[in-house]
């Protein structure tokens, strides 16, 4: 009986630490995909894309409320 006690809490502990682990990996993965999808953006704005991206919705709006 003590010895199932004592296996039960050597699992729930491993566990416990296992889920750390993984959180921490998560945030570091969000932050590059933030700091991926930050630099698309400033990459697309500093081309000047973003005016002939932003002017082609403005005419298929225009189109479509016509």
């Amino acid at each position: 009986m003590q010895n199932l006690k004592l296996l039960k809490a050597i699992v729930e502990r491993k566990n416990r630490m296992r889920r750390g682990a993984d959180e921490g990996q998560t945030v570091f993965e969000y932050l590059g995909i933030i700091v991926i999808i930050a630099l698309i953006i400033a990459a697309i704005i500093g081309s000047g894309l973003a005016a002939a991206i932003a002017g082609a919705i403005t005419q298929q709006l225009a189109n479509i409320t016509n």
